[in-house]
């Protein structure tokens, strides 16, 4: 260790923070050994964990560090190792590898993080059903990137504004898919694979105090961002979204609406269908909520879909270019103690293409 590094460690405050979340899915739809291979894929088969550590460290007044790893479907992964540099609370430099700021979602996708068994649809990851045939979502959780960020929030009596704007290396993806691909987004070197960085924000305007009996919080949100994926620098994503969050009395309420369309190569004889437009968009949405129930005891509902539209590869396991899932969930929660939690949901899902499947979630989680 330099000595630089070494003075740092000693002159700096340390948070170490953590979570580990062990999951059970169980398919109680009868369906045949290859069915029920297509239907759960790799990651959903059985018992699966999600362990994430998380170390802050207070350099100065106006600088601090962060870095987190976590272990998970998508294998280890340096989830943040980032500066910030703080000059007023209304403005801040983040440099490094940092959490993707896009939607409500971002910050809480770890399990410790939110009620629910399973992320939303738009942002679920290994515990999404068929995703080889889906190819995923529309933004898989976590998304972190390289890059710089500038943060900052902007406090009144009555309203807060928080903004973020930020370079990234990007989400990678393949020319002859014409999509992207986060396993090599995740796992491929942590660098750029072509030349133009991708670049986006995020807007949030809450009011903390309401003239509404029992309505303690309301915040609105816009997100967007821009890139290319493929090596050769030329085909585009554009990612944009909506999001919204209250809470009355002891109940929360999140909502959220996004879409991405991404650009495919104009290559005929890739598709099965003549290509009248040069994309494929997909479409998600999230209503969820939850609160406690009584002290040891929580809650959580949440309906959410999630559509693509756009000319198939001739490799392609779906049939219809217009192809959507809509998902049911129950859950329920239990403290014993804390820093654990007992967490069982049910999920009915509903496919346009494929005959509907019901789930039970059965998760323990850990916090330190």
């Amino acid at each position: 260790m330099s000595p630089i590094l070494l003075a740092l460690v000693l002159l700096a405050d340390i948070n170490v923070a953590g979570s580990i979340y062990v999951n059970q899915p169980t398919l109680v739809t009868p369906v045949t050994d290859d069915e029920q291979a297509a239907v759960l894929g790799d990651t959903n088969y059985g018992l699966n964990a999600e362990v994430a550590f998380k170390v802050v460290a207070d350099v100065s007044e106006h600088v601090s560090a962060s870095a987190k790893v976590c272990f998970g479907c998508h294998g280890f992964m340096a989830d943040m190792a980032y500066f910030d540099y703080t000059v007023v609370d209304a403005f801040n430099l983040r440099v490094g590898r940092f959490p993707v700021p896009f939607g409500e979602f971002y910050l809480r996708h770890d399990p410790a993080n939110h009620r629910s068994a399973t992320k939303p649809l738009p942002y679920e990851m290994g515990r999404m059903l068929r995703r080889n045939q889906f190819n995923l979502a529309v933004l898989p959780e976590p998304y972190p990137d390289n890059g710089v960020e500038l943060f900052g929030t902007l406090r009144g009596e009555s309203v807060e504004f928080s903004y973020s704007a930020y370079a990234v290396a990007g989400l990678k993806g393949d020319e002859g898919t014409g999509d992207l691909d986060f396993i090599r987004s995740r796992s491929e070197y942590f660098s750029d694979n072509n030349r133009t960085p991708a670049v986006g924000g995020r807007a949030n305007l809450s009011f903390p105090h309401l003239p509404v009996e029992g309505l303690r919080w309301l915040s609105l949100g816009a997100s967007g961002m821009w890139g290319r994926y493929d090596d050769l620098d030329e085909l585009t994503y554009l990612l944009a979204g909506v999001d919204l969050y209250t809470r009355y009395e002891r109940v929360n309420l999140r909502a959220e609406v996004m879409f991405r369309r991404t650009e495919i190569p104009d290559r005929p004889l890739r598709f099965r269908q003549e290509i009248y437009d040069l994309f494929t968009q997909r479409e998600g949405f999230y209503l969820e909520f939850d609160g406690p129930l009584f002290d040891r005891f929580e809650w959580v509902a949440r309906f959410d879909g999630f559509r693509r539209v756009g000319a198939l590869l001739t490799t392609s396991n779906l049939e219809d270019t217009d192809s959507n899932i809509l998902r049911y969930t129950a859950g329920f929660n239990v403290i014993p103690t804390t820093g654990i939690k007992l967490k069982i949901a049910y999920e009915f899902w509903r496919f346009s293409e494929f005959p509907v499947a019901q789930i039970v979630h059965t998760g323990l989680v850990g916090t330190f």
